[in-house]
């Protein structure tokens, strides 16, 4: 699975969505009313090449709104409900890490213990791969393997209503040749995080979508397993296959597990951000980590610099905002909130159409938000 948005629409399959470049800029930042007008003048202009539809919910100034574009059902007017469900993707990971950080809070993991310690037998240089490496993706664990057979290769539909076991994804991953030696520098990778569920389940005894929901206090985020639909309301998602939008909401989701199968709403991402950000569901210490971040590669600067399932990005004001971005066939999402926690917003759209191929459509939207 990539992170950048160019992958997503190249192949509009499950893959992350990244930001664009930040701009320098010395304007201020405009009042809500000036923001909610360009964010949604942004995605009237991003629904016209995506074909579907967007929504958004923003929280400033101790107030939340929502705007909204396109349609629910391609080919219909159908307005994009204000609250429904939708596949997170890598949005996961944020939710992931911030499980095994509470966890960590709890002296039931150490950061610096190695995937052996835990995982005995899991990867052949398990003892040289730490719980630290795995959350900020500098294992060099490779995931093409995975990527290619379940979800972005030519069988991936195939495997669309198929359960994957998380064991096989990281066999995959564990038999692909590492990208570099453990630490040496990052790499994006879903093997880290389809880890760091089992990590999760050996150390909690619970399922990891169960602890996350337990420990995090999370209403309606939750993963579906091998469920192949979306509770209502929702809007529905699409691939462009054949000339034409497949219908790709019905899908089994076990090959993504902890990397990327959540299912939530905007409500209940921008309440774990806020909660998240504010100090509520991590000690000071683990907070303190998660938002640590390193330089992005060289090149890969639109990405955002890493933390621990966590990425700092620069708005086209100046502002840093901390988040996470997300894609699946058919969905692509983003998530993201100021240091403080007072202003945060929470993105979701709909994909129908092969001319949604602009890397910094979506994040002008992210942008316009946060700076007007």
């Amino acid at each position: 699975m990539k992170k950048t948005l160019t992958a997503v629409l190249a192949v509009a399959a499950t893959v992350a969505v990244a930001a664009a470049p930040a701009q320098a800029a010395s304007a201020q930042a405009s009042a809500p009313a000036d923001r909610k007008a360009a964010v949604q003048r942004d995605m009237d202009a991003l629904t016209k090449l995506s074909g579907a539809g967007a929504i958004v919910r923003v929280f400033q100034d101790g107030r939340t709104w929502t705007a909204r574009s396109g349609t629910a059902v391609y080919g219909r007017k159908v307005p994009m409900p204000t609250n429904g469900y939708f596949r997170i993707a890598s949005v996961t990971k944020l939710v992931v890490a911030t499980t095994a950080l509470r966890l960590v809070g709890e002296g039931k993991i150490d950061l610096d213990g190695t995937v052996e310690g835990y995982l005995p037998g899991a990867l052949k240089d398990g003892d040289k791969i730490t719980v630290r490496m795995l959350l900020q993706h500098t294992s060099g664990l490779n995931d093409d393997a995975g990527n290619e057979k379940y979800l972005v290769g030519d069988d991936a539909l195939k495997y669309r209503y198929s359960h994957v076991e998380t064991k096989e994804l990281v066999r995959l991953g564990d038999e692909a040749p590492r990208r570099f030696a453990p630490g040496a520098k990052h790499s994006y990778s879903n093997t880290n995080y389809y880890l760091l569920g089992m990590l999760i389940e050996a150390v909690s005894g619970k399922p990891w979508g169960e602890q996350a929901a337990r420990s995090l206090g999370l209403r309606d985020t939750w993963y579906p397993g091998d469920k192949v639909s979306l509770p209502n309301p929702h809007a529905r998602g699409y691939l462009w296959t054949d000339g034409k939008p497949l219908d790709i909401t019905r899908l089994n989701t076990t090959s993504l597990g902890a990397a990327g199968g959540l299912v939530s709403t905007t409500a209940d991402l921008d309440r774990f951000l806020g909660r998240l950000m504010s100090g509520k569901l991590l000690k000071p210490a683990q907070l303190s980590e998660m938002l640590k971040v390193m330089p992005a590669p060289p090149g890969e600067e639109a990405d955002g610099d890493p933390g621990l399932g966590v990425f700092r990005y620069s708005t086209t004001c100046g502002k840093k905002i901390y988040g996470h971005s997300g894609g699946v066939s058919g969905y692509a999402s983003f998530v993201a909130s100021t240091r403080d926690g007072r202003e945060r917003l929470v993105l979701n759209l709909t994909q129908a159409s092969p001319k949604f191929n602009d890397p910094g459509q979506l994040f002008k939207i992210v942008s316009s938000a946060f700076c007007g």
